[in-house]
C-alpha cells in the first residue's frame, strides 16, 4: 500500500491511495481510496499528509500493529510505568499522531476476577494438564456475563471486543463440558466460601423455587412441560431450586425435571443439606407452594426447623372459622405498641400457626380484587359471561361460577375472599423463638427472590439455548458462580464500607472504570490512558484492598 500522484486534465493533482495486488503472475494496481484533488503545492503536501493518516487507520482495520492487548499486558504495564518514574523517564508524545487502538473495561476484572480467585484459589475445574487453561476461560465467561450476559457465542465476540480477550466459541464449549463434572464440588466450594464469610454462622435459610424456559418444543426427561412461572407454557423447562442465607448469599442449587412439583424439591434439598453440607441445626424458610403434608412430616422427622407460609383457606374448617372469629381491627392494632400488625397463634398438628393482620396488606388485597372484578365485569352481559370471553387470568377466574353454558359472577366467592384481607399465616414446628422473630424470619424471604431476579433478568439465566444435559448443568453453574461472586461484592461492600449498593448500581460503576490503548503512528510505542475516577469507584477499589492506577503510562511490547 502506497500514496501516488496523478495528473488529471483539468490540470489539478490528484492523491490516491493504491494496493498492489498479485494474481498468479499477473501485478495490478488497485485504488483502494480518492483522498482529494489539489492545485498548488501546498494543496498536495496537505493532501499526502491526510493520505498518510488514512492509511494508517486501513492499516490498523485490517490487522493491527499488535493483536488486542490482553488484561495480563495491561498489568505489565503498571510494573512498566513504576520502572519509568523510578528512572525518571517522562513519557513525551505528539498528540497529532495519536489513535485509539483499544479501549478495554478494566473495572468488572479487577474486582471480580479477584474474588474469583479466592474461591479454591481459581481452580474450580480439575482439566489435568490443561486445569489453568479451563479455568482462566471460566473466568473469562464468568466476568462476561456479570458485565453483559449473552449467549456463548456472543459471549466470545463480546470478551475480544471490549476486554481484549480472544477466546474461541469452541473452547468455550470444552470447558462447560469441564465445569459441568464438577457442578457438585463447586457448589460446595461456593458454600464453605459463604459459611466463612459469615463466620461459620448459618442458621437460617430460605428455600425457594422457578422454572427456566428453553426455546425449544420437545421434552426429553430434563426439559418437560409444566406449570411455568415465566408463562411460557408452550415452551419446555427445568425447574431449579435455590438455598440462601438471610443476607442472600448462595449456599447451593439443585435442577429438577420441568415437570417437578414444587412442593417435591423441598424434601431433596433438606436431605442434601444434612448429607452433603453437614448443615443440622437450621431453620428453613420457604413460601406456601412447600406447605404439603409430606413436607412438613419429612422435615419433622429429620430434626429441621422451618418457617413456611400457610394456606389458610385450605386449613381445616374449625381452624378457618377461628382465624376468622378474631377481632383484627385498626384500633386494636394501634392498642398494641402502637404496631404496624397484629399476630395470634394457634395449635395446629402439634406445630405453631401464626396468622397475622396487616392493615396495608389489606389495603393492596381490597385493591388487588377491585381490579380483577373491573376487568371480570367488563365481560359480563345480562349477568352472565360467555364462554368464550372467560378472562385467561386464574386471579379473575375464581370469581366465576359455571352453570350449563353460560358463566355467572359469583359473588359468595367475592364476600367471601374478602374476609381475609390483610390475613397471613405461617406454619412452624420452632418452639423456642417468639411470634414475631418467626414473622420477620418469614418477611426476609425476599432475599431468595431477590436471588432469582438477579440471576433471570440481570444474569439472563433464561432462556437457556443449551440441549445436553451436561451443557444444561454447565450453564446453570456458570450463572450460579456468578451470583455467588455478585452477592460477595456487594455483602463485602456492605459490611466493611457501608455502602449499599443494588447489583445495577455496582455494574454501572464498574462498566465506566475503563482504560484506553493508544498507539504513536510514528514511532509504533503504545500508551495506557485510564479513565476518570470517581469517589464511589474509589470506595469500591477499597473495600478489596484494590488500588487503581489513574496515571497515563506506557506499554510496552512483550
Amino acid at each position: 500500500m502506497f500514496i501516488r500522484t496523478k495528473k488529471r486534465a483539468n490540470g489539478k493533482i490528484a492523491v490516491q491511495i493504491v494496493e498492489t495486488i498479485r494474481r498468479g503472475k499477473t501485478v495490478n494496481q488497485k485504488v483502494i481510496r480518492h483522498i482529494g484533488q489539489g492545485c498548488t503545492e501546498e494543496e498536495v503536501e496537505a493532501l499526502k499528509d491526510l493520505a498518510k493518516m488514512v492509511m494508517n487507520n486501513i492499516k490498523l482495520e485490517r490487522q493491527p500493529l499488535l493483536p488486542f492487548f490482553s488484561p495480563e499486558d495491561l498489568t505489565r504495564g503498571k510494573k512498566l510505568k513504576k520502572e519509568n518514574q523510578d528512572n525518571e523517564k517522562k513519557l513525551t508524545v505528539e498528540l497529532d499522531n495519536i489513535r485509539e487502538e483499544q479501549r478495554v473495561i478494566t473495572g468488572i476484572k479487577d474486582i471480580f476476577e479477584n474474588l474469583f480467585n479466592e474461591l479454591n484459589n481459581g481452580k474450580l475445574i480439575k482439566g489435568g494438564r490443561k486445569t489453568e487453561q479451563w479455568n482462566k476461560i471460566l473466568c473469562d465467561c464468568v466476568l462476561a456475563r456479570i458485565a453483559n450476559p449473552q449467549s456463548k457465542k456472543r459471549t466470545a465476540s463480546l470478551l475480544e471486543r471490549d476486554y481484549g480477550i480472544k477466546i474461541s466459541l469452541e473452547k468455550i464449549y470444552r470447558m462447560m463440558d469441564h465445569l459441568a463434572a464438577e457442578e457438585s464440588s463447586i457448589k460446595k466450594i461456593i458454600a464453605s466460601q459463604t459459611r466463612s464469610l459469615l463466620g461459620q454462622k448459618v442458621n437460617v435459610l430460605f428455600f425457594d423455587v422457578t422454572t427456566l424456559y428453553f426455546e425449544s418444543f420437545e421434552p426429553d426427561g430434563l426439559r418437560e412441560f409444566g406449570f411455568s412461572k415465566d408463562n411460557k407454557f408452550k415452551e419446555t423447562q427445568i425447574t431449579l431450586a435455590l438455598v440462601a442465607t438471610t443476607e442472600g448469599l448462595p449456599i447451593t442449587y439443585k435442577i429438577f425435571p420441568g415437570n417437578t412439583c414444587e412442593g417435591k424439591t423441598l424434601l431433596d434439598m433438606a436431605e442434601e443439606l444434612k448429607s452433603d453440607y453437614n448443615i443440622n441445626e437450621i431453620l428453613i424458610v420457604a413460601d406456601r407452594a412447600m406447605f404439603t403434608k409430606a413436607n412438613l412430616e419429612t422435615m419433622d422427622k429429620l430434626g429441621i426447623k422451618y418457617i413456611v407460609a400457610a394456606k389458610l383457606k385450605s386449613l381445616p374448617k374449625n381452624i378457618k372459622e377461628e382465624i376468622l372469629s378474631e377481632n383484627y381491627s385498626l384500633e386494636e392494632i394501634k392498642a398494641k405498641e402502637k404496631i404496624s400488625f397484629l399476630c395470634k397463634e394457634y395449635e395446629y398438628n402439634n406445630r405453631r400457626l401464626i396468622v397475622s393482620y396487616n392493615e396495608k396488606r389489606a389495603n393492596k388485597d381490597k385493591e388487588d380484587r377491585k381490579r380483577l372484578i373491573e376487568r371480570l365485569l367488563k365481560k359480563v352481559k345480562n349477568g352472565r359471561v360467555k364462554l368464550g370471553d372467560l378472562i385467561q387470568n386464574r386471579g379473575s377466574k375464581k370469581y366465576i361460577k359455571i352453570r350449563q353454558d353460560e358463566a355467572v359472577v359469583n359473588e359468595e366467592k367475592i364476600q367471601e375472599d374478602a374476609l381475609w384481607d390483610g390475613l397471613h399465616g405461617i406454619i412452624t414446628n420452632c418452639k423456642t423463638k417468639s411470634s414475631k422473630e418467626l414473622l420477620d424470619r418469614y418477611a426476609s424471604l425476599w432475599q431468595i427472590e431477590a436471588a432469582f431476579r438477579i440471576s433471570k433478568h440481570d444474569l439472563k439465566m433464561r432462556p437457556i439455548y443449551h440441549w445436553t444435559e451436561p451443557r444444561i448443568k454447565a450453564h446453570i453453574c456458570l450463572c450460579f458462580i456468578a451470583y455467588s461472586l455478585i452477592k460477595q461484592a456487594l455483602y463485602r461492600l456492605k459490611t466493611i464500607k457501608q455502602i449499599s449498593l443494588s447489583f445495577e448500581q455496582l455494574r454501572e460503576e464498574l462498566l465506566h472504570v475503563q482504560a484506553s490503548i493508544v498507539t504513536d503512528i510514528k514511532t509504533n510505542r503504545f500508551y495506557v490512558i485510564p479513565s476518570q475516577y470517581t469517589v464511589m469507584q474509589g470506595k469500591i477499589y477499597q473495600a478489596f484492598g484494590l488500588k487503581r492506577n489513574t496515571v497515563p503510562y506506557e506499554l510496552l511490547k512483550k
